[in-house]
């Protein structure tokens, strides 16, 4: 389900309301487990990032990496695909 207004959350663009969870979990590795807990918490239970990084204890880029990887929020970043670059 695609947003038809814009909604944000914690400062990012929220692209669907409600996650749908897969019907069969047990069948799925920790990782998988894990990005699905990260969506649930996010979509469905209306957690805001920080609190899914404290209770998951999780760094706070990976709950957003997951989420954007999983089309719950926008990217923010300009340039996604580039790294930072240090100056020498």
């Amino acid at each position: 389900m695609t947003l038809t207004e814009n909604l944000e959350r914690d400062g990012f663009q929220v692209r669907t309301k409600v996650f749908r969870n897969p019907s069969n979990t047990r069948l799925l590795d920790s990782v998988t487990e894990r990005k699905i807990t990260i969506c649930n918490l996010f979509a469905n239970d209306g957690l805001p990032v920080r609190d899914i990084a404290r209770v998951l204890d999780e760094k706070y880029g990976r709950v957003v990496a997951v989420l954007i990887e999983q089309g719950l929020i926008r990217e923010r970043r300009r340039n996604p695909s580039k790294g930072v670059q240090l100056e020498q």
